[in-house]
Order: C-alpha cells, then sequence, then structure tokens
C-alpha cells in the first residue's frame, strides 16, 4: 500500500509541471500537494484515488484523467486543516 501511495504523490509532482485539461484549481491543488507531501489534503487524494481505483496508463503511472471536466471548489478538495496554508500558497503565486 506505501508503495501504490507512494507512486500517486510522485505522479501528482509529475503533473504538477505540465499543462492539462483538469480546471485550474485542480492544476494549483497539485502544485501545493507536491511541495506539501505530508498534508492530510495530500493524504486524502491519494486515498481518494485508490478509492476511485487506482487509474493507470498503460506504462503503469497513474493518472487523473478523471478530474477534466470535474467542478474544483477548494472547499471539496483541500481539508479544513491545510486550507490557511493553501491559500496563503495561491496568494503568493498571486504576487
Amino acid at each position: 500500500m506505501a508503495t501504490m501511495m507512494n507512486d500517486v504523490y510522485e505522479a501528482i509532482c509529475n503533473v504538477s509541471k505540465i499543462d492539462t485539461d483538469f480546471d485550474r484549481g485542480f492544476d494549483i491543488l497539485f502544485e501545493w500537494m507536491c511541495d506539501h507531501p505530508y498534508s492530510t489534503t495530500t493524504r486524502k487524494f491519494v486515498e481518494y484515488h485508490i478509492e476511485m481505483g487506482d487509474p493507470r496508463l498503460p506504462d503503469g503511472r497513474p493518472e487523473f484523467t478523471y478530474l477534466i471536466g470535474r467542478h474544483w471548489s477548494v472547499d471539496d478538495w483541500v481539508s479544513q486543516e491545510d486550507m490557511y496554508a493553501f491559500h496563503e500558497y495561491v496568494n503568493r503565486r498571486c504576487e
């Protein structure tokens, strides 16, 4: 299970560096999760991905295409305990 979680986290970091078809909020979320590997938000997202069946590309890397067209809401994807840090991150990016 730990290996699977590490694979998903590594894929999050890889996706955070590329252009995606996700709602912009997910792009920022992936960047933030890559920078905050031990946050509740990151852990819960990895668990969510695994609960979604741990979708993978043909080469075995985790894939997140189920987020394309998905509505972004900070309240749905960022844990309450990480909310302040996430907003600070977003504010720094906008400066």
